[in-house]
């Protein structure tokens, strides 16, 4: 498929969805694309390993997920597992955000089809992209990220456990019912003698 095609799709796809939503979710499909076309058209140099995200420093001093703390205390614990939520987002005990309109969920996915489309048009013209991006390394630095933030989210999750133990509030601690699935419904239904 040619890339004036793909782009003429990626575009008929975004005019689709902004259509779907109302004036609201066009505004946030406008202001997402306008926002990340830059790092969308870039996409090529992170392939080259001209440019690419650093490891946050606190997750590059952590060495294993299950370091000793220092001076377990509650408040040592929340404070380490805030830092550690700064960097990583909210974590899977958090309450889950509210519903967002579906205008702006239309919006949403609209700059995020066209981003992605302009991120695959412009890395299109990479032959052996694979190769070249283990060539330049930029294939090594994905994973040493991704290891990187694998360990934060294992440390979150021990400094977690160990509050849990500990007796401590969250953050210090899982959300209270984290990981604990409702009950199952319970039907009753009227035996009758045969």
């Amino acid at each position: 498929m040619t890339r004036v095609r793909k782009t003429g799709l990626v575009a008929c796809a975004v005019l689709a969805l902004a259509g779907c939503a109302t004036g609201s979710g066009v505004n946030t499909a406008v202001s997402k694309t306008s926002a990340g076309i830059g790092d969308a058209a870039l996409t090529p140099l992170n392939d080259f390993n001209l440019r690419r995200t650093e490891v946050p420093a606190r997750l590059e001093a952590l060495q294993s997920a299950y370091e000793a703390l220092t001076a377990p205390s509650c408040t040592t614990i929340a404070f380490e597992v805030v830092e550690l939520t700064k960097i990583l987002g909210p974590d899977v005990d958090a309450p889950p955000a509210p519903d967002r309109p579906f205008e702006q969920q239309a919006g949403e996915g609209a700059a995020s089809l066209a981003l992605g489309g302009v991120a695959s048009v412009a890395t299109d013209f990479i032959p052996f992209r694979s190769v070249v991006r283990e060539a330049t390394g930029a294939s090594a630095h994905e994973r040493k990220l991704r290891a990187a933030y694998e360990r934060g989210v294992a440390r979150r999750a021990y400094l977690k456990g160990v509050g849990a133990q500990m007796g401590c509030a969250p953050p210090a601690a899982p959300e209270p019912g984290a990981g604990i699935p409702p009950p199952p419904r319970v039907e009753y239904r009227k035996v009758q003698p045969d």
